[in-house]
């Protein structure tokens, strides 16, 4: 069973790598992410398509060179050449046509806490590999983009004020806790513009932001949320959900966004919220941590 994320549990984690530039900055957020979190071993792993490994196999074999050894080597050089925590960890390597199942089984096989992935947009690779993993993964995942910052300031939770999204906040204090820094609740709503010419607008808005401040009100005391996490509002307008997180994130120089994997309007564990999936599915300039 996936550990709760917080100082007083030892975490395993485990990074998928992909012999790509990602690989570097996953190796170098690691680094980073050692000084966040107590984190007892790390598992590097790599995935070789079988199929990928027949094209290739036979002009290796006769030189007593495997597609095993050249990746092996070739991972272990980034590495070293990258990795400076003190954090014991380990090369794992795997062929399967499927890279998605055979983490999957990884993660339950290591009782990995935390997955993290890269989240590429001009390296080489797609995000759909990130989307699979939170729908098949009872861990919880980390994507990276390519331009991160080392830093945890500022850490954003969008909220629906579902129980699901409540799980956040902890994990979202374990952030900040060793660098002071700031969590910021957001919760997006929207008043259907259809609307406008039937309804006194200002009154409207007077109206749904007392409802929203009870809401908070009542939030913060059902799961004994900090004071010191301050609620932010706001009317999505114009934008959709994720483009209105995306658009407070950049505004409030958030570091990282953490989110649930599901929403309120839950069914079923096999479906990820609308809202996380649009997310996942496209490019951010910080990382988005996916909890369970």
């Amino acid at each position: 069973m996936t550990k709760k994320i917080n100082l007083e549990n030892q975490l395993k984690l485990m990074v998928a790598l992909d012999l790509t530039e990602m690989d570097a900055i996953l190796v170098k957020y690691i680094n980073f992410l050692s000084k966040v979190w107590n984190i007892e071993h790390i598992y590097f792993t790599h995935n070789i398509k079988q199929y990928k490994l027949y094209d290739l196999h036979d002009d290796f074999v006769e030189k007593g060179i495997t597609v095993e050894d050249i990746v092996d080597r070739g991972l272990q050089k980034t590495i070293e050449k990258h990795y400076q925590s003190t954090v014991p960890h380990t090369l794992l390597i795997t062929t399967d046509d499927y890279t998605e199942s055979i983490l999957s089984q990884l993660a339950e096989d290591y009782k990995i806490d935390v997955m993290v992935t890269g989240n590429k947009d001009e390296l080489q690779g797609t995000g759909a590999l990130s989307q699979k993993l939170v729908r098949m993964l009872d861990s919880h995942v980390l994507l990276v983009p390519e331009e991160s910052t080392h830093k945890m300031d500022n850490v954003l939770v969008p909220t629906d004020f579902s129980a699901a999204s409540a799980r956040c906040f902890p994990v979202a204090a374990s952030l900040v806790q060793r660098f002071n820094g700031k969590v910021e609740a957001l919760h997006v709503y929207d008043i259907p513009q259809f609307f406008f010419p039937y309804i006194n607008t200002e009154k409207a808005l007077d109206k749904t932001k007392l409802h929203l401040k009870e809401k908070v009100q009542q939030f913060r005391k059902k799961h004994k949320l900090s004071e010191e996490i301050t609620f932010k509002s706001i009317d999505r307008e114009d934008h959709s959900i994720v483009e209105a997180i995306e658009l407070q994130a950049e505004r409030s120089n958030s570091d990282i966004v953490v989110v649930s994997a599901r929403g309120g309007n839950n069914i079923t564990t096999l479906f990820v919220g609308s809202t996380t999936n649009d997310l996942l599915a496209r490019n951010r300039k910080m990382p988005l941590l996916v909890v369970r």
